[in-house]
């Protein structure tokens, strides 16, 4: 018997991994291409006109499921009288519908097919099926029609026990005698007569024109968003996801990462790390240009800056800028992180900042800086103001332009005025490490606490050396347990750190002010709320805790309340009176809080004067953001803001100036250059907002009440922007550090300030405001006690 040219031997299912499955078939379902004049394409005629013209309308030969790439494209115009690539000569297996695998073959050669195709049927008909170890690589189908047809394998109906392969349409299910590597011909003139596939291509179509394209094969529902795999828009966001949550630039090599992508789109290009880099770099420039632009709207803008060295050991300089934009937003941006060459000299950095101002173009803009207490920073100081003072810029005031941390101050003050207590710290510092280090100490020490009636809380907490409020909060938990530790004591000989009770006594004489100073701290470390504002009622409540310790008749906290006072007043020896001007813009306080201020801490002499002080201030300011007010309305400085314009008609009564004296007209003209009262004395007289409103937010005060006080709402805009620490500036290097780490050390600097810098500006862009006294907690590390353990107490 002759054989049959289309038998294909049945081989054994190969092993289906993720990868071969992934080269076996091809999942992505597109309508076919009509490409005139080709013969293995259905006609224009025959396809169904396109969609009405609109946003979403798309013709018939381009509605699809899943557009091939442009290779992909231009290899099947080069290969379209075979479904299979020609360059590969090695085998493919095919799943079939019933599960068997067929595997098929393709030299390039006719006659060599033919040949095979022999070899295969007298193989099948021996018994021998290929291995399929031997089986080789597989051929890739080309062809659209692929899409909507599957290969088979079926009984001959001429001979018995002989498989024939054909090709089943997934619509209609009619199949057709496929030859390996024949002509997809047959296959195409089928669907521009199949009415199933024709009526779910018109249904296909009507989905479109609502924004969606549902369509199947095998009946199964498929929503596809019409928009094309867009891969710039993919590698902008992924390179945003890097920068923002400070992954590696190799993570795009990833294997599961590629493998989550393709999954979530076919089309999805692999991406490498070299190409993410640059995106990076140019997410960098294109978000500079956008805060270049929010700079140049800001009316003025207050700094931050610090010094930080990283785990390389190169220096860098962050530099912040603080600023309310028109919609009444608190902004915090991070301008520049950049290395600093030694050494660290004080006109060193002051030329450095001046740089980066020049740089962003805000060096008309810039009214304060706030700096820490090192000696470098003084110097800075007096260079910066010799700069900006040499631009002879109208709208700059010395006077305002140093602002010491407040922060850091309250840190000072503190370390040096518990000095008794460093041995306290310490050894409870050593305890709760102890405890940390062993699960079994810490279930034996939740055991003492239950055996005599200790109640256990969640935990202990460990400090951070640089934040006292952290340290406060750690001492404040560890007096809850201070029997405890000596009852366990007791139990565990390698327990040597036990506070003693003379300690504890010590720290709760002192606690009220640690508390105070505790809350300072916590108010100061923020930087997306005003801080100006609320740092003279915290460093009040500092002073009068302190007076209080004073006259508390215990000799050791006089002393010490006596030591710690003289330090507080010496860092603000230097008059500013920012933080007192921004209390006084604030509705909850004004005016009346700080006479209420000064009257609790200075004489009634120095109090008269202090107060005349602050007025005769605050009058000279209003008059200055009178004047640009009126300036950039365009009025003359001279002219009353209620002048009115001559008319050039005349009144019928002016014959009433002959009987007028002249001296009534005199009068008329002195008492016009006398102002009627001010938008601040109306501002200060009407009654406070109430301190007990929860929800009240000081910004959003201002910008429903611009139209009323306009001179006054530019000078709030001012004041309530100066930040009262450079927390903000110090806050970025924790960002820094997880930057800079091993993984990353080869960093160079330029891409270290390209990434942070570009973080802070799209997270600020997205953030909320962080409501006062929140996200301190983050600086302590909590030491949880076994919750099991805990229950049953």
């Amino acid at each position: 018997m002759e054989e049959d040219p289309g038998h294909v031997p049945v081989a054994p299912p190969p092993p289906r991994s993720s990868e071969s499955r992934s080269k076996r078939m091809r999942t992505r379902i597109q309508v076919p291409r009509v490409i005139p004049g080709n013969r293995d394409h259905p006609s224009s005629a025959a396809t169904p006109s396109a969609t009405p013209s609109g946003a979403g309308s798309v013709s018939v030969d381009k509605v699809a499921l899943e557009v091939l790439s442009e290779e992909e494209e231009e290899e099947e115009e080069e290969e379209e009288e075979n479904s299979f690539d020609h360059d590969d000569e090695l085998s493919v297996s095919l799943p079939s519908a019933d599960g068997v695998t067929i595997t098929q073959e393709g030299d390039g050669d006719e006659v060599s097919k033919a040949k095979k195709r022999k070899r295969g049927a007298k193989r099948s008909k021996a018994g021998v099926q290929l291995s399929p170890s031997k089986s080789k690589a597989s051929r890739v189908k080309r062809a659209d029609c692929w899409k909507y047809f599957k290969l088979i394998s079926v009984a001959s109906k001429k001979e018995f026990g002989v498989q024939i392969t054909k090709a089943k349409c997934k619509f209609c299910s009619k199949s057709y005698v496929y030859h390996q590597g024949g002509a997809t011909s047959q296959l195409n003139r089928h669907l521009t007569k199949c009415t199933q596939y024709l009526n779910k291509l018109a249904k296909a179509k009507a989905n479109l024109a609502q924004g969606t394209l549902t369509f199947s094969p095998d009946g199964s529902s498929i929503v596809v968003n019409p928009t094309e795999y867009d891969h710039d828009h993919t590698r902008l966001l992924i390179a945003k996801m890097i920068i923002v949550h400070e992954y590696s630039f190799r993570m795009v090599e990833h294997k599961w990462f590629n493998i989550l992508m393709k999954w979530m789109n076919s089309n999805y290009e692999s991406i490498g790390r070299k190409s993410i880099k640059n995106e990076c770099m140019k997410v960098y420039e294109s978000e500079k240009e956008l805060l270049k632009k929010s700079l140049r709207e800001a009316e003025s803008i207050s700094l931050t800056t610090d010094l930080w060295t990283s785990n390389q050991n190169i220096q860098y300089m962050c530099l912040v800028a603080h600023y309310i934009d028109a919609d009444w937003v608190l902004q915090c941006r991070v301008l520049n992180f950049m290395e600093l060459d030694p050494p660290h000299t004080g006109i060193v950095i002051a030329q450095a900042v001046f740089e980066c101002m020049v740089e962003w173009k805000i060096e008309d803009k810039v009214m304060t800086i706030t700096l820490d207490n090192a000696s470098n920073n003084d110097t800075a100081i007096t260079n910066l103001k010799a700069k900006l003072l040499a631009r002879r810029n109208t709208n700059f005031d010395s006077i305002y332009f140093h602002v010491r941390c407040a922060a850091h101050i309250v840190n000072l003050v503190v370390n040096d005025g518990l000095q008794p207590l460093e041995s306290l710290i310490s050894d409870l510092r050593n305890t709760v490490k102890f405890f940390k280090r062993s699960p079994a100490r810490m279930y034996k020490f939740v055991q003492v606490c239950n055996q005599y009636a200790i109640k256990v809380g969640k935990g202990l907490t460990l400090d951070v050396k640089t934040r006292w409020s952290s340290t406060y909060k750690m001492l404040d938990c560890g007096n809850v347990y201070k029997d405890a530790f000596g009852y366990y004591c007791e139990v565990d000989n390698t327990y040597v750190w036990k506070p003693s009770q003379s300690q504890w006594e010590l720290y709760d004489k002192i606690r009220p002010i640690l508390k105070t100073m505790a809350g300072a701290t916590t108010a100061f470390s923020a930087s997306t709320y005003p801080t100006a504002n609320v740092f003279y009622p915290y460093i009040i409540q500092v002073k009068i805790a302190l007076k209080e310790a004073q006259q508390s008749g215990d000799g050791y906290v006089t002393s010490m309340a006596d030591a710690m006072l003289d330090k507080f007043d010496k860092y603000w020896e230097e008059t500013n009176n920012v933080m007192i001007i921004a209390t006084i813009l604030d509705p909850r306080f004004k005016m009346r809080y700080i006479r209420w201020c000064f009257a609790k801490i200075y004489g009634s002499l120095r109090f008269q004067r202090e107060i005349e002080d602050i007025d005769k201030e605050l009058e000279r300011l209003y008059k200055k953001y009178e004047t640009i007010y009126r300036r950039k309305l365009g009025e003359s400085e001279t002219t009353p803001s209620n002048a009115q314009s001559s008319s050039s008609t005349k009144d019928t009564s002016s014959s009433l100036a002959s009987i007028i004296p002249s001296g009534f007209q005199t009068f008329l003209e002195s008492s016009a250059t006398e102002s009627s009262k001010s938008e601040l004395l109306i501002y200060l007289d009407e009654p406070n907002v109430s301190v007990e409103e929860k929800n009240f937010n000081l910004l959003n005060y201002w910008k429903v009440n611009t139209h009323r006080f306009p001179v006054v709402a530019s000078m709030a805009k001012m004041f309530l922007a100066v930040p009262a620490s450079s927390v903000s500036s110090e806050s970025t290097f924790s960002t820094g550090g997880r930057i800079l780490d091993d993984y990353r050390s080869s960093l160079k600097p330029s891409t270290v300030q390209a990434l942070v810098c570009a973080s802070s500006w799209i997270r600020g862009s997205q953030s909320s405001p962080i409501i006062l006294g929140e996200g301190d907690d983050g600086d302590i590390e909590s030491v949880e006690f076994p919750k099991c353990v805990v229950a049953s107490n």
